[in-house]
């Protein structure tokens, strides 16, 4: 029998997407009649600033046909896939990640051998395409006649803090497509603040919260229903309460696994005023036809809020642009109510054109801007004429402002395959950016962006820790205001009972402990913010194969989609084991205090100073060995300066190995019942450094060594919401140079 797969891709098309809907393969929309939604689960929980939202749902047939069709999802702007998953009748088949050219590979070679792989993978084309934001589509193929398929979908979104408020969405409204009825309706919602909140209002009518907790930082409610019409998103909003400013820490680290512990520090900033100072304000307006119906609306909204917030003492203009950009007046203008109105007019009198020339707006707007002037994009922006790539539309636009007189740039980027990298690279100078979809509402994501028109970004924000024992510190925000929030995310070499935080005003003693497992996402939330680094350092310099290999190593550790990697979805028995070569080797030296340089030369010609961390008193660099290189031990020459200029010269040894771990998994049963326990054996290779078990809806499960046994062993307990079916159940190993193995064996869930 032909297995069932998922094909998913995400796209930039311009298209919409509802809740995760099926629109069967001869249709143009999704038809109840034909394939219909018979279940959707929604658990969110949001620790902090992270909500982690997972989505099950059960589609049912109801033609007499074998189906097919594609799935489609549009993600919230700061959302992040961390789990995709399809039912082959009871088997679970996840996604893994690959290299994006590996799983290609798979992909083509299973569709030659008859079989539909699951590929999930960041834009359709190699290179640009493949860094901008986008809407995931699924191909699911076969739909049994009559029969049912679940599809599970989990992601990550970073909940921002405008004026000490918070808005978290979770789409649900139809956009393109007709209204969606299902029959059995749960969500879940569950809030755990580091600050006081006020003010909790659950926005969306549809799906009233039975609250279940609601104290000062713990907020839980659920809501279940029958035969609902999705008629608008879930949606909450909130404010953390108090104007002072406060700086939190949380942590986590699982000193079973070998690896850093994660920190993150979070700097809520209290509120500045308002600014009252005149503003000169230019608005650049999309009207190329990719703006058409819905975005267009959303767009003069927007507008029109803008130039009726300005009062005459303000000064603006307008720039249409498509094809060529066209100025409402040569000069900016007093915000009296007649100029606004006939600005508005200018707008509705104008045609929507083929082409949109972003660099040609910005040039003109740029060529008007008075010093301390504002420019505010509203647009999708998808150029097509001028220079259309992210990376040369914002290395010009970063020569021509710094060159001008610097206006702060703002980006409201609207629609479901708006561009964000390119809205987030804009709005760095001196600005801030938000993204409203075809189905949200516009309120408060415009009060929110609105509101930092004119007002001066907190600049100059450092974290520092004493003692300093961390590392790869992030901040996760590009730019901050009073009353939001900036965290940084990073880790520590090594616990700490007192640890010292100081960021702005504020100051906190808080541990680095030895054992934490309190915030189990924060190791993925740094892997995001040290890929998002790299991907950055690639924007701008181009690319180079350590930072590629290390992303590709972290998004498949932490199971993400980068620009370099791809989910795959496919029985594992046709996934061949693949060996992977240590891509961003870590040289450590410990030296004599008097020590105060240290450079290594390595034998394939490379020649890398050494860093100094004085937290952990050790000089550390990284390298990349060549593709050539042969496996076994190699010599490095290390060159060593003295306080007093004298040479030291010293040879260390290290190993290169690219034969990944041997893995072995024995279960003591394979059929369990909610509540039992699993328990694991496992082999693995003498240079094996950590070994993990992983199953979905079970956290991690670290294997350890004992003893007793003569293997290592590890167990967890078999949850009690989990669907009856069968799940793999994958244990991975790493050794020390960073190659990995993973072995999987299927575990049966019985009713």
């Amino acid at each position: 029998m032909k297995r069932m797969l998922a094909a998913m891709l995400l796209t930039a098309a311009a298209c919409r997407a509802d809740i995760g809907v099926i629109i069967p393969s001869n249709r143009q929309e999704p038809d109840p009649s034909v394939l219909a939604i018979e279940e959707l689960e929604i658990d969110a929980v949001i620790d902090g600033a992270d909500a982690r939202v997972s989505i099950r749902q059960i589609f049912r047939s109801r033609s007499a046909s074998i189906l097919e069709g594609t799935y489609s999802f549009a993600l919230p702007s700061r959302a992040v896939l961390s789990q995709f998953a399809v039912w082959d009748g009871l088997t679970r088949i996840p996604g893994v990640v690959l290299e994006r050219r590996r799983a290609s590979e798979i992909y083509q070679d299973l569709k030659w051998q008859a079989i539909d792989p699951g590929l999930l993978q960041q834009g359709e084309d190699e290179g640009e395409q493949a860094r901008r934001a986008a809407l995931f589509t699924a191909r699911i193929v076969p739909i049994p006649a009559w029969g049912g398929k679940r599809v599970e979908l989990e992601y990550h979104e970073r909940i921002p803090v405008e004026n000490r408020a918070c808005f978290f969405a979770i789409p649900l409204q139809p956009s393109a497509f007709r209204l969606q009825t299902v029959p059995r309706v749960r969500i879940s919602f569950d809030l755990r603040s580091r600050h006081p909140v006020a003010g909790f209002e659950a926005l969306a009518k549809t799906y009233p919260l039975k609250m279940e907790e609601q104290s000062e930082t713990r907020i839980r409610g659920v809501f279940e229903g029958r035969g609902v019409a999705l008629t608008e998103d879930f949606a909450v909003r909130y404010a953390l309460g108090g104007t002072a400013e406060r700086l939190t820490v949380s942590t986590y680290r699982d000193p079973a696994s070998g690896e850093p512990g994660v920190f993150e520090a979070t700097l809520l900033l209290a509120p500045d005023r308002a600014a009252a100072e005149p503003r000169t304000v230019t608005a650049l307006f999309d009207t190329s036809l990719s703006m058409q119906w819905y975005k267009i609306e959303s767009e003069f909204a927007a507008l029109e809020r803008l130039l009726r917030s300005l009062n005459s003492r303000d000064r603006f203009n307008l720039i249409l642009f498509n094809s060529a950009a066209e100025a409402f007046r040569p000069a900016p203008v007093a915000a009296e109510p007649a100029a606004v109105e006939q600005a508005l007019q200018f707008v509705r009198s104008s045609r929507l054109r083929g082409g949109t020339n972003l660099q040609a707006a910005l040039e003109a707007a740029l060529a008007q801007a008075p010093a301390g002037s504002h420019l505010v994009i509203l647009s999708d922006g998808g150029p097509t004429r001028g220079l259309i790539q992210n990376q040369k539309l914002s290395a010009w636009y970063e020569g021509r402002w710094r060159a001008g007189t610097r206006p702060g740039t703002y980006f409201f980027a609207v629609g479901d395959d708006a561009n964000l990298p390119l809205a987030r690279n804009l709005a760095r100078h001196g600005g801030a950016w938000e993204w409203v979809r075809s189905s949200e509402p516009l309120d408060f994501k415009w009060k929110a962006f609105s509101s930092k028109i004119g007002r001066q970004p907190v600049s100059g924000l450092r974290l520092s820790v004493r003692p300093d024992v961390t590392s790869y510190v992030y901040p996760l925000e590009d730019t901050v205001f009073g009353g939001s929030e900036q965290a940084w995310v990073g880790q520590y070499s090594k616990p700490v009972r007192a640890a010292t935080f100081s960021a702005g005003r504020s100051s906190l003693t808080a541990p680095l402990p030895e054992r934490d497992l309190s915030h189990p996402d924060l190791p993925r939330t740094w892997a995001k913010a040290r890929v998002d680094a790299l991907l950055d350092k690639i924007n701008r310099e181009g690319e180079d194969q350590a930072s590629i290999d290390e992303i590709i190593r972290l998004a498949r550790k932490y199971n993400f989609v980068t620009p370099y990697t791809s989910f795959l979805a496919a029985p594992r028995s046709l996934l061949r084991p693949r060996v992977i070569r240590p891509g961003d080797p870590v040289l450590r030296v410990r030296t004599d205090p008097s020590i105060v340089s240290v450079v290594a030369v390595f034998p394939f010609g490379l020649v890398k100073p050494l860093r100094y961390l004085a937290g952990e008193n050790i000089w550390q660099t990284r390298f990349l060995a060549p593709p050539d290189m042969k496996d076994g031990t190699h010599h490095v020459r290390l060159v060593l300066r003295d306080k007093q200029g004298r040479v030291h010269r010293e040879s260390k040894s290290f190993v290169i190995v690219s034969k990944p771990p041997d893995v072995r998994v024995r279960l003591n049963k394979t059929r369990f019942r909610a509540g039992e326990t699993v328990f694991l054996q496992v082999g693995a290779s003498e240079n094996t450094r950590t070994i993990v078990a992983r199953m979905y809806g079970v956290g991690p499960v670290s294997i350890k060594w004992n003893p007793r046994t003569g293997a290592n062993t590890g167990e967890f307990v078999i949850p009690a919401h989990l669907a009856a079916g069968r799940y793999a159940l994958t244990v991975t190993a790493e050794d020390f140079a960073h190659n990995i193995a993973s072995r999987e064996v299927q575990i049966e869930i019985q009713p």
